[in-house]
Order: structure tokens, then C-alpha cells, then sequence
């Protein structure tokens, strides 16, 4: 805005000076203007007028005008909402460390063995599915050391706790072959890995019915060769030492040490299982183990005060690799007239799981689902 008013003279002292900035407070009011909303003076222009008096005289007139500007003029003095400031992100570097590591695939319960039906069908208790996608991510991982966890080997023709149904009779040489192919593919996925096998409680069944039945025959070996296997046990059968697997039995104390502990972290072992709640494992070992027997994918950690220093104990399983929908005999399967089994889906979970350890020591295990012959391992999908 501009203000104009004219001034007599010019304001050549102290006193003249006052009286223009007096004329000019009473020029500010005639028009309105407070004097707080006057920001800044942003222009005085001088210059002079003429004219003439009641007597026809010329007179000089000198003449100032201000510009003003509001002092809102440069924006509200409040925030204004506006975009969030660019962020720059400087990516962190990674703290990870990369250092050589062992793998050890663990394969659990595949119960492997057979229906035989009247018409000379062949109904399986495993899931071949699930066994394919187990190798299939077995061999992508191409692990140092693969556990069979046990009940490899289903054997209801041997079960003492089970009726002997017609369809469970002669199934125990195409298991014998089925299971031994299973083994053969993993040393074929896997050539320089250590392999071993636990005996099971279904493994077990095998050696538990000759004893019952002709205990003279349970030690036999092959003429003078005293060393080797009886030829009426599982590594025998199963020709374990021609794939260089070894075979842990004693179920079921059997088990195998995988991984020395570290960071807090009892060292892992794998059994094959008797109790069907890792959390009781746990809390009965006070030691870290890998299980199978219960069929059910489980996790369970508990940390303990070892001579002034916490300890961490953890139990899991990796579920089975089974037919979970009735297949296998179990007590709540049951089975038609024509001895094919009802279809009912058990509480139990197919998988697999890998176990990474340092050097030092230090582990950690993931466990991989298995649903309807599929799995998500990391970044890819797998499906038989």
C-alpha cells in the first residue's frame, strides 16, 4: 500500500523529524492501518508539488509517499502442512557374517510300506509325494549330512500292537526295496554327505517278532563271517553298508550328535523319540533334540540359569513324511471290508528340517512345511 501527505518542509532537524513520523502515525490511523500489522517500509518516495494560494501565488509543496507492506506478507506464522522432507537413506552394511557352515538335512518318519489289496493293488503307507519334495529340496541344499530320524519302515506285518490285517501279509519285501531305493536316492542327491539312519519304534518291530517267535534266529550272520550284520537286521536287509549309511539302532536310546552348541545353546542331538511332547523332552533332558515318532511339526524352547549363565534348550520336530489322511495304521485309522483304509485326516503334519551350524559351534534349525505334495523352501516353491 502506498500513503501519501504532504509535508511543508523538509524535516532538516530532531524536532521536524518527530513531527513527520507524528503525521505520519495520524496518517496510518486516518486510513486504518494499525501499527503492529505494519511489517516493513518497503519504499519513501520525495518529491514536490505546486500550487497556487488564495492570492494567485505559486507555492512549493514537498511531498512524501511509503510504501508498506503487511506484515502477513510473508506467510502465517503458524506451521503450514506440507510433504514430509525427502529422506536419504544411506544403506547399513550387512553384520552378517558369511563363514563355512555344515548343513545336515533331517528326514523324518516315512513309515515306509504297503496294503496289499485282494486284487493284487499295492496301497502305500508313506507319501511319495512328500518324500520327492523332500529330496528335492534336500538336494538344493546339498547338505554335509542327512539324519533319517527312524520308523523308516512301517512294518505292519510285525506289529504286536496292531491286528495283522490280510492286506498287511507279504508287504515286507517291496518295503524292504521301496526303503532301500528312498536311502539310494539320498546317497544319489548327495554323494560325499554323511548319511545315518535311526531305528524307530516301527523299525523295531522287525527284530521284537523274531524274538518273540524264533529268538535262535534274531543273531544269525552269514557263515564265518561273525563281524558282519545278522542277516535278519535292518542294515543287512536294507544293505545300508553298500550306500554307506550308517545305522544307529538301540531304540530307544539310540541317537546322534549333530551340531557342539554355542552362543548359549546346548549342543543337538537326533533321536527317533519316545515321548509325543517336545516340551517334555526338553524339560526332562535339559538338552537340545530333534525328534521324531510324534508325526507333528513342534517348536519348543526354555532357557535355564547354568552356574550363573542362562542356557537355552530346544526341542523340535520336523513332522513325517507319511500319508497323513488314514494310510497308516494307527488308533484312530480304520479300515473297509475289502481292507482299503477309511479316509481320515490324523492331527499329524508333513516336512523336513535343516540344521545350520558354525564352526564355532553355533546353530540354528528351519523347519520346512510340506502340504498336499508342495513346499516354500527360502525363494522357491517345490511340487512333486
Amino acid at each position: 500500500m502506498t500513503l501519501s501527505d504532504g509535508l511543508s518542509k523538509p524535516p532538516s532537524d530532531t524536532a521536524a523529524r518527530r513531527e513527520s513520523l507524528g503525521r505520519i502515525a495520524d496518517l496510518l490511523d486516518r486510513n486504518g492501518i494499525d501499527l503492529d500489522e505494519v511489517g516493513q517500509v518497503k519504499r519513501v518516495s520525495l518529491y514536490q508539488s505546486l500550487t497556487k494560494n488564495d492570492e494567485g501565488e505559486a507555492e512549493v509543496h514537498d511531498l512524501v509517499a511509503i510504501q508498506l507492506a503487511p506484515s502477513w506478507s510473508d506467510g502465517p506464522t503458524w506451521p503450514v502442512v506440507q510433504p514430509a522432507a525427502p529422506t536419504v537413506i544411506n544403506p547399513r552394511p550387512s553384520t552378517a557374517t558369511k563363514k563355512a557352515v555344515k548343513t545336515t538335512v533331517i528326514l523324518p518318519d516315512p513309515q515306509i510300506g504297503y496294503r496289499r489289496l485282494a486284487s493284487g493293488e499295492m496301497i502305500a503307507c508313506h507319501d511319495e509325494r512328500a518324500i520327492a519334495v523332500a529330496l528335492q529340496i534336500a538336494s538344493d541344499v546339498n547338505p554335509d549330512v542327512i539324519v533319517n530320524l527312524g520308523d523308516t519302515l512301517d512294518f505292519p506285518e510285525w506289529s504286536s500292537k496292531f491286528l495283522v490285517l490280510p492286506e498287511f501279509v507279504l508287504t515286507t519285501q517291496p518295503t524292504l526295496d521301496a526303503a532301500h531305493t528312498f536311502l539310494a536316492e539320498q546317497r544319489a542327491i548327495a554323494p560325499n554327505a554323511e548319511i545315518h539312519l535311526l531305528g524307530g519304534n516301527h523299525d523295531h518291530r522287525l527284530g521284537m517278532a523274531i524274538a518273540r517267535n524264533a529268538m535262535a534266529a534274531l543273531r544269525l550272520t552269514r557263515a564265518n563271517q561273525p563281524d558282519t550284520w545278522p542277516i535278519l537286521s535292518l542294515p543287512f536287509l536294507l544293505r545300508l553298508d553298500e550306500l554307506a549309511v550308517n545305522y544307529v539302532g538301540a531304540y530307544p536310546a539310540g541317537r546322534i550328535q549333530l551340531t557342539n552348541g554355542g552362543n548359549r545353546t546346548t549342543p543337538l542331538f537326533a533321536v527317533h523319540g519316545e515321548k509325543l511332547d517336545v516340551a517334555k523332552v526338553a524339560r526332562t533332558e535339559r538338552q537340545s533334540f530333534v525328534q521324531g515318532h510324534i508325526h507333528r511339526i513342534a517348536y519348543h524352547s526354555e532357557t535355564y540359569e547354568f552356574r550363573g549363565e542362562p542356557e537355552t534348550v530346544i526341542a523340535f520336530s520336523p513332522g513325517c513324511l507319511c500319508r497323513i489322511d488314514g494310510a497308516v495304521p494307527s488308533t484312530k485309522s480304520g479300515t473297509y471290508d475289502d481292507g482299503r483304509p477309511y479316509r481320515r485326516h490324523e492331527n499329524w503334519q508333513q516336512g523336513l528340517s535343516i540344521v545350520t551350524e558354525l564352526p564355532s559351534g553355533e546353530w540354528t534349525a528351519e523347519t520346512v512345511p510340506i502340504n498336499d505334495g508342495r513346499a516354500i523352501f527360502r525363494d522357491s516353491v517345490y511340487e512333486a
